[in-house]
């Protein structure tokens, strides 16, 4: 498995598809963080709002690195769909946690306010909280789910802006009102990052099951 996830992220580093939406998420941060952004958990809870879109982007782009004559042939040589689905959503999850790393340390270095360990700690909970989501939605958006890349963009943007609806609804919407409002911070973290896990997993599954068909 480390071979094949190793394999995944040079083709992906190849084809630079991923400078976009690592830009992007560089230069949110950027104006975020430029002065005072408040409170530490409240800022974090504003970041968590760029990570989840961040994360399905990237995740997109590691599920559809390969054409699907190249993605066959991988299927193959990694022993079956059920690999090859779990190695993308390995990366994917790898990257994501990688930008939610980087939300969580900027302000660190750049705030005037401290920024306790244990206030860095819960802030990258929950910012890995909504990159997991961000993973999910990008595996239920890329191939072998969706296959045409314009549904797959269409979905993802469906997906996300609707995860951001339901209030404080775990996942996200429980992650957000808990750092905002600095109350119940930990169970919200706790019982948000369950259901995370479920979404990844549950995607994985789905694009594993599908992958046979329309691989």
């Amino acid at each position: 498995m480390t071979a094949l996830v190793r394999y995944l992220l040079v083709d992906v580093l190849r084809a630079q598809r991923w400078l976009p939406p690592v830009l992007l998420h560089v230069a949110v941060l950027g104006m975020l963080y430029a002065s005072d952004a408040g409170p530490p958990l409240p800022a974090y809870a504003g970041t968590c709002v760029l990570v989840c879109p961040v994360s399905a982007w990237l995740t997109v782009v590691v599920a559809t690195a390969e054409d699907p004559v190249r993605r066959a042939v991988t299927v193959v040589a990694a022993g079956g769909w059920a690999r090859a689905q779990a190695a993308v959503t390995a990366l994917s999850v790898l990257a994501a946690l990688s930008v939610a790393l980087l939300a969580a340390l900027v302000p660190v270095v750049t705030q005037p306010r401290p920024y306790p360990p244990a206030v860095v700690v819960q802030g990258f909970a929950g910012l890995a909280v909504c990159a997991l989501v961000g993973v999910g939605i990008g595996v239920l958006c890329a191939r072998p789910v969706i296959t045409g890349v314009g549904w797959s963009v269409l979905a993802a943007t469906g997906l996300v802006v609707l995860v951001f609806l339901f209030g404080r609804t775990p996942p996200v919407g429980n992650v957000l009102w808990a750092l905002s409002h600095d109350e119940g911070v930990p169970s919200a973290l706790a019982v948000s990052g369950v259901a995370a896990v479920l979404l990844v997993a549950a995607a994985t599954w789905l694009g594993t099951a599908l992958g046979p068909r329309r691989g």
